[in-house]
This record gives structure tokens, sequence and C-alpha cells, in this order.
């Protein structure tokens, strides 16, 4: 080493100054370092979508069902956690099928974003979730939304996003034209990629039945390199603050995760 690298390290240690060293970005990128696919075929495939929170859900007719009873909101809570499988990414995709009960959201209440799965970097639990904006802390969500029916009594499908630069304190609601019809198998594919650091360069897409229903590569997720993705969010949830008017639920199967 130069000598006179030597000298300028040794007069910051005398003189307690700081060494600025860059913060690197330990997540992944790409799709093909990981796969992991549940076809729900038997009980012991959620040791790896364990519970978080409140979770009605269980396996039938080698399906994961997510029942809501009449006045309650929430019928799925399960994470698979990245961490215990291979690292963080700062690149994933999910894919699934899904069947709304005949009754789902009849009746519901407008302008309540309800939602299904997703992704989220949840790292300070004071914002991301519930109503709890993000401004200056590492975390954020994304998940799929859904709202009452509408007056073809399809339920409408969107996104919501708790992100660094929101308006409200809940989560920023992204409309399409897209609706589901009940009691019709649907396949969902979600894919997300972390912005880099300082640029509004963040990518989400969102395709049903194959078909891109949303698409952008303008989105800010995180302002700390640090920050990735923590978990598949599994989520079945109606309201806002509205509860159910019906026992009723959603079928859930072949989730394929890459990352």
């Amino acid at each position: 080493m130069n000598l006179n690298i030597y000298v300028l390290l040794f007069l910051l240690s005398v003189f307690g100054c700081k060494i600025n060293t860059p913060k690197f970005d330990t997540g992944l990128y790409g799709l093909n370092n990981y796969h992991r696919e549940f076809d729900f075929s038997d009980l012991s495939q959620l040791d790896d979508l364990p519970s978080f929170g409140e979770d009605p859900s269980h396996i039938e007719n080698e399906q994961l069902k997510s029942p809501i009873k009449a006045g309650k909101h929430k019928g799925l809570g399960r994470k698979f956690w990245f961490k215990h499988h291979g690292g963080e990414p700062n690149e994933a995709e999910i894919e699934f099928t899904i069947r709304l009960a005949a009754n789902f959201q009849k009746n519901g209440a407008a302008n309540q974003a309800g939602k299904f799965s997703g992704f989220e970097g949840i790292y300070d639990h004071s914002a991301g979730w519930g109503g709890k904006k993000v401004t200056t802390q590492n975390s954020w969500s994304v998940r799929i939304a859904h709202g009452c029916e509408n007056n073809e009594g399809k339920i409408p499908i969107g996104l919501y996003v708790y992100h660094p630069g929101m308006k409200s304190k809940y989560g920023t609601t992204i409309l399409t034209d897209f609706s589901l019809n009940r009691e019709q198998t649907y396949t969902f594919k979600l894919y997300i990629k972390m912005n880099e650091v300082g640029k509004n360069n963040g990518v989400l897409s969102f395709q049903i039945d194959g078909n891109e229903i949303y698409t952008s590569n303008l989105w800010r997720f995180r302002n700390d390199s640090s920050v990735h993705i923590k978990s598949v969010w599994l989520d079945t949830y109606i309201g806002g603050k509205t509860p159910s008017k019906f026992d009723t639920y959603i079928m859930m199967d072949n989730l394929k995760i890459n990352w």
C-alpha cells in the first residue's frame, strides 16, 4: 500500500475521524435464483407459509381456503419469508389461481379497498400497512386490491401500495379496467423490482390470465439499499373499515414464487 495512504489512515484514527464506507445492496436480482411451488396437496406445505396475525385459512380439496365470517374482515394471513429461503431479493414474482365465492363482496361498502396477496418490505412496523403512512421509514408493501361489486355484479381489481412519497395515510390505490366474475378461476401474476436508491425506477407489473392489466417502471419503494423484499404476503381482507356482510371465502391454488 502507498505510504501516503498509511499516513492518512493513521491520522484519521488518531483524530477520531470517520471513514464513510458505501452501503452495498445485498438483495438478489433476477428470477432464476430460486423457485418454490405450493399445490396445497398436503398440510406440511403450510410449514413454509406460517401464519401471521389472524389466520383462519386451511387446506380444503387440495386448495388453500380463506374463509371470512359475516362481521369479520380477514380470511388469510400467511407469509413466505425470503430470509429463510436463500435471502431477501430485490426482484420477485408470484403466480397463483384464485376463485371467489358466489357472495364475495356482495353488497360491500363502496370506496374501500380490500386486499389479496402481494409482497412486503416492512422493516419498521410504524409504517407500510394498516393506515400507517410511509414517510422516512424503511417500509413498503404491495398487495392486489379488490372493491365491492360493481353494477355488473363483478369485483373490480387493482393494486394497493404503501410507499415513500404516498399522499394519504392509507395505501395508494391503483385502479384498473379489469373485474372478476365470481365462481370463475383466474390466474394472477404479480412482479416487482426494487428501485435503485435515489431513483424512481422500481418496476411493478400485474397480469391476469396472461393479460397485462397494469405496469409501471416509475416506482420508489425504498430510500435505503438495506431495504429488500422481505416476504410474499398471503392476504385476504374485506375492508377498509366495513366487514363482510356474509359468510364468504376465496380459494387459492398453484402458488409459484420466483426470485
